[in-house]
Formats: C-alpha cells, sequence, structure tokens
C-alpha cells in the first residue's frame, strides 16, 4: 500500500498534475503574448512555464524527465500554447480561476518534488529544496529565457517562492518528522500554499523586503579628513 501511494506521488495521475501543466503553460504563453512574441516565442514559454518545474526536478534526480516520456503532457501544452496565442483576451477574463489554479499547481509540484527527494533518500533540506525548485521552476525559467530579471517569482509581491518554500518545509517536516500520512502531508501542505497566496492578495500583502542591519552595530566609516581611527589627519595634525 505504501509503495503504491509513493509511485502515485513520483508519477501522478494525470488528472491531477494535468491540470497544474496546463495552468502554466498558460501562464507562461500569455506572457509571451503580452510582450509581442511569436507564435514559436510562444509555444516556447508555454512549454518551459508548463514543464520546467518538474524536468529541473527529474534532471536534478539524474533521471528521465517524466515530460518526456508521457507525450500527452506536451500535447496539452501545445494546445495551452494555441489557446493563449488565439484566445488570450478571452483567458484573462477568467482571471481569479487562473490564479487559483496556478496556486493548487504551486502547491501540488512542490509537494511533488519533495517527495521524489524523500524517496531519493536525500537530506531533509535536499528535499525542501527540491520541492521549492519543483513548484516554481517553470516560471523560473521562463523568466530566465525571456530576460525578465530578476526573476517574477523573487521580486516583491504576494508571497510564492516563499509559499513553496513554506509548504515544503511544512511537508517534509510532517513526513520526516511527524511520520504524518502522506496523504494527510500533502492536503495540509496545498492548502498551506493556498492559504498563504489567498491572503495576502486579499489583504495586500507582500514578501519581505531585505533589511540590512550592520549599521546598528558598526561603526559609520571616516568622514573625509580623519583617518581610519576617527582622528584628524596626518596632514591636518602638522
Amino acid at each position: 500500500m505504501l509503495e503504491l501511494l509513493a509511485a502515485s506521488v513520483i508519477h501522478p495521475p494525470l488528472w491531477i498534475e494535468m491540470p497544474a501543466v496546463i495552468a502554466g503553460a498558460l501562464a507562461g504563453g500569455l506572457f509571451a503574448q503580452r510582450r509581442g512574441m511569436d507564435i514559436i516565442g510562444i509555444m516556447g514559454l508555454a512549454v518551459i512555464n508548463g514543464i520546467g518545474g518538474g524536468m529541473l526536478r527529474d534532471i536534478m534526480l539524474a533521471r528521465e524527465p517524466l515530460a518526456l516520456q508521457e507525450p500527452r503532457y506536451l500535447a496539452a501544452v501545445v494546445v495551452a500554447a494555441g489557446v493563449a496565442a488565439f484566445f488570450a483576451h478571452a483567458v484573462r477574463r477568467v482571471r481569479f480561476a487562473m490564479i487559483a489554479i496556478d496556486t493548487i499547481s504551486l502547491g501540488l509540484f512542490t509537494v511533488i518534488g519533495a517527495q521524489s527527494a524523500i524517496l531519493a533518500d536525500l537530506p531533509v533540506p535536499s528535499a525542501i529544496f527540491l520541492g521549492m525548485i519543483t513548484g516554481i521552476g517553470g516560471g523560473l525559467l521562463r523568466d530566465l529565457f525571456s530576460g525578465e530579471l530578476p526573476p517574477e517569482s523573487f521580486r516583491r509581491g504576494p508571497p510564492y517562492a516563499s509559499a513553496s518554500l513554506l509548504a515544503a518545509t511544512l511537508y517534509v517536516g510532517l513526513v520526516q518528522g511527524l511520520d504524518t500520512p502522506k496523504g494527510v502531508a500533502q492536503v495540509a501542505a496545498v492548502l498551506l500554499v493556498c492559504l498563504i497566496r489567498a491572503v495576502a492578495i486579499w489583504r495586500g500583502w507582500q514578501s519581505p523586503r531585505a533589511l540590512d542591519i550592520t549599521p546598528g552595530f558598526l561603526r559609520p566609516p571616516p568622514e573625509p579628513g580623519e583617518d581610519a581611527g576617527g582622528g584628524a589627519d596626518a596632514t591636518s595634525r602638522r
């Protein structure tokens, strides 16, 4: 029973993973369409955004990417790219549905990546890292390939990469630390991503800004005309 459950996480049923792949592909295609790319550009970013995270996960685990073994993944991505190219306005009218699907896909991919690392006997920090990379990898590759720097996943805004990181941490902690059933841990991690994203968008919260705390305990640099010890310049003392 446990082996079957583990296999369902590593090779999730199409009806679970396919909506996440399609949502990612649509997001990548719309991203390219807004920037005036041609059909090939739209299709390329749809492929990268839709299956990039899963391919990064499989490459890091030194195995053949699942997206290349199952032709229906690429077929779904091509269809999503066509929708983004020719029906972009209609897709944008269901923006909130797209956000919801994208959020759920972020949680699902995060869990799949973390569980893949656990079954590969990787250390806990590696499992958390691989979970986050699987969750945000598609969007990260999309931004890098299109020259969108810094990547959108790492900009200030409603938590995205940090939501994935927290979900991966929760999942690994429940499974590895508390021996929680994997099904329960999966649901908890996905719900955590949904809760963080929903509340952040509703309340307008943004990911925290980096704060340099060194001025609070370091002595300020010497003023012009002073030596490093804070005294007057040697020439002024003569």
